[in-house]
């Protein structure tokens, strides 16, 4: 092939080369998906306020399409990378637990990229049951209303056998004999309802954040991510 007949190749190649590259973009120019773009991760293994520890590694997926200006720039699939980075177990009383979950790398082909990002919530369609953020990143789960009944009904029961003893008493030590209960009787019966009611409270474990695999975990992007 003689020369002309090369640089006439060479050229065709370069113009087709152009002419698929969209105008005013430069291949190697990275796109940015904007600061405070939302995201959907699901997460590849379960985590729990009560079995987790700070440090653990934490494993999630992009679960939709990410695009910039109609591109694709994150595959569904994507691996996201964190780590836990604060974590308390549920306590009495109704003292719920608390999980922080820092999403700090994004792998993208072969390379790693920092992220900067912050969790909105945890949506866990096994237990149809959904923990909030409250704006500041950290997962926090409150009582359970069923268990704080049970516990109430539960001391209530005692303590109203302390209730029968002291109207008993107070019906014997009473003028009216069997007929009637001194004041000090329901007096000390109320007393002793009322704190049954205080204990059953007291009793109440919080409860605990228990994320299933495949939970949908919502973040949103603190700063702008560059991807190559």
């Amino acid at each position: 092939m003689s020369k002309k007949r090369l640089l006439v190749s060479a050229c065709i190649l370069v113009l087709v080369f152009q002419l698929n590259v969209p105008p005013g973009i430069a291949q190697d120019q990275p796109l940015i998906i904007p600061e405070g773009t939302e995201m959907q991760l699901m997460l590849d293994e379960p985590l729990s306020s009560k079995l987790n520890d700070i440090g653990d590694e934490v494993y999630a997926t992009v679960r939709r399409d990410i695009s910039v200006d109609g591109r694709t720039v994150l595959a569904r699939g994507t691996q996201v990378i964190g780590r836990v980075t604060f974590v308390q177990p549920a306590r009495r009383p109704l003292k719920g637990g608390k999980l922080h979950i820092t999403f700090e790398r994004i792998r993208v082909g072969s390379e790693e990229q920092r992220l900067s990002a912050i969790v909105k919530s945890a949506s866990n369609f096994d237990t149809d049951t959904k923990v909030n953020t409250g704006g500041e990143g950290t997962l926090k789960e409150g009582a359970s209303g069923g268990q704080v009944l049970q516990n109430v009904m539960t001391a209530a029961g005692i303590g109203g056998i302390g209730v029968t003893i002291a109207i008993l008493s107070s019906v014997q030590d009473s003028p009216y004999g069997y007929g009637g209960i001194s004041s000090g009787g329901a007096a000390a019966g109320a007393a002793i309802l009322g704190g049954s009611v205080i204990v059953g409270i007291f009793l109440t474990k919080g409860k605990e954040i228990r994320l299933s695999e495949g939970t949908i975990v919502r973040i949103k992007l603190e700063r702008a991510l560059a991807i190559q």
